[in-house]
């Protein structure tokens, strides 16, 4: 019964909040995370099955990868300059932040943690804005979708990566990657060898499609963490997740269960977002100093300027415009989902050492969200009034 009143507690709080993000037409995500600090542990302490809610959030960050995974294609990846913008991307925007993450005094580690969340945009704000704003048939638009499709795959290294450093098992990266690697393969091969066998099981009109759904993704992350135990390193269940995703995306009778996975996933998601802000014990004091707030500021400057900078960069040498390349730093600039979900999952529930990047990254997060929402909306006339500026200081620039 507890769970019950906490599961009631956690959806109305998150169904009202995010009415009220979608009258005032911002993100959602910064609404739920905030939703769960008031009602957590930083909070007024109203929720009592911390784990429960913990597992349940944990099943929206496997769907979200699958789904991502299942509108992942791999050709994409050879179209000309994709390399170049993803490498342009990368290089500028995690340079800035690993810098600045040292600079402010963070450890090594905590660096790479901050520069990891600073680098990924949010895809899921940048390509509504794509759709909302009617871009979809302009060129940075597939330029866009590409740098998320680029983040994606980075994202998926990232996760390998970290998750085996704050373990303190730095020795056991290369057997992380290669065991990840590993069952990749068997997952994509077993996929392609049993299409014919799995492809009628989804176009039944019962219950037994979205069961199989479920028993693979629950299956395959159980087999990822039974082998990192064995071997005792880390294998990531939402990178399993998302090259499931890409084996089953060629099934073409899946497309039509979409819908129930995409309801499923933007229920479990809306509760880790809510978990993740729960969980987290946030010391207000270090929220409200002086060297906090200078230190989020230089943060979110930095990021926007990086984006542009990196946009910039590959609009000029993509597309053979500056404005144009503007734009697509405008769409990148929001941060989001997957800065939240590589901190949870890098980090987990041990906040001990990691109280100012924590703090950092939900403060960095919820403000871009939103600031970053208002770049993409208006990402044409941003671009556009920077290059007046531009063309005034330097007249031949273009």
């Amino acid at each position: 019964m507890p769970f019950l009143v906490d599961l009631a507690v956690v959806t109305v709080s998150c169904l009202a909040l995010g009415l009220v993000s979608k009258y005032l037409r911002q993100a959602a995500i910064p609404a739920y995370i905030i939703a769960g600090i008031i009602l957590g542990k930083s909070g007024f302490k109203l929720i009592t099955s911390y784990d429960l809610i913990q597992w349940l959030g944990e099943i929206g960050v496997i769907l979200l990868m699958f789904y991502i995974g299942l509108e992942f294609n791999f050709k994409g990846i050879k179209e000309p300059g994709t390399l170049f913008a993803g490498c342009t991307d990368f290089g500028v925007n995690f340079i800035t932040g690993f810098s600045l993450g040292l600079l402010i005094g963070l450890t090594l580690v905590e660096a790479f943690i901050l520069a990891s969340a600073v680098y990924i945009s949010s895809s899921a704000i940048a390509i509504s804005s794509l759709i909302e704003n009617k871009r979809l048939i302009y060129p940075e638009a597939e330029t866009v979708v590409w740098l998320m499709v680029f983040e994606d795959i980075v994202l998926a290294i990232l996760l390998v990566v970290l998750t085996s450093i704050v373990s303190g098992s730095l020795a056991m990266i290369p057997v992380s990657l290669a065991a990840t690697l590993v069952l990749i393969v068997f997952i994509l091969t077993l996929f392609r060898r049993l299409s014919n066998f799995i492809s009628p099981l989804f176009e039944r009109d019962d219950e037994i499609p979205i069961l199989l759904i479920f028993a693979l993704l629950f299956g395959f992350s159980a087999i990822a963490y039974l082998l990192s135990i064995s071997l005792h390193c880390h294998i990531s269940e939402v990178i399993v997740a998302f090259f499931l995703g890409s084996a089953l995306s060629g099934v073409k009778s899946l497309k039509w269960l979409l819908g129930d996975t995409i309801a499923f996933k933007n229920l479990f998601l809306t509760i880790f977002f809510f978990s993740f802000g729960m969980l987290f014990q946030f010391q207000f004091a270090t929220l409200s100093s002086a060297y906090f707030i200078l230190a989020l500021l230089a943060l979110i400057t930095l990021s926007i300027l990086g984006k542009f900078a990196s946009g910039a960069i590959i609009g000029k040498r993509l597309h053979g415009s500056l404005e144009t390349g503007l734009r697509v730093g405008a769409y990148t600039t929001p941060r989001g989902e997957f800065s939240i979900v590589l901190l949870a999952v890098v980090i987990g529930t041990r906040t001990g050492n990691y109280e100012l990047l924590v703090s950092l990254v939900v403060a960095y997060v919820i403000i871009l969200s939103i600031v970053g929402s208002g770049f993409a909306k208006h990402g044409d006339r941003i671009g556009k009034a920077i290059m007046a500026g531009i063309n005034k200081l330097l007249p031949l620039a273009r």
